[in-house]
């Protein structure tokens, strides 16, 4: 399992409707929302997965920035394959 903590940054207009898409996505936890900015986490089964989910933020009407914060993948299975070559 792949877990990333990102903040989403919007367009203070936006802010409460990307908050409530971005908890309506698969694998997406909202925490916390602090003027312009939501924090997420993404619980995934991959790095690509995460990243994947992470760029579908882009798509909402008004957010300016996504900034990852945090990302543990040890547990990856892709990046576990690729070492054992």
């Amino acid at each position: 399992m792949v877990i990333s903590s990102l903040v989403v940054e919007t367009f203070p207009d936006f802010t409460a409707d990307i908050q409530k898409g971005l908890s309506e996505i698969d694998k997406v936890e909202v925490h916390d929302v602090n003027d312009n900015k939501i924090v997420v986490t993404i619980e995934a089964d991959s790095v690509d997965e995460s990243h994947a989910i992470a760029n579908s933020f882009v798509a909402f009407e008004g957010v300016v920035n996504v900034n990852l914060i945090y990302a543990n993948f040890e547990d990856d299975p892709d990046i576990a394959k690729a070492a054992s070559r």
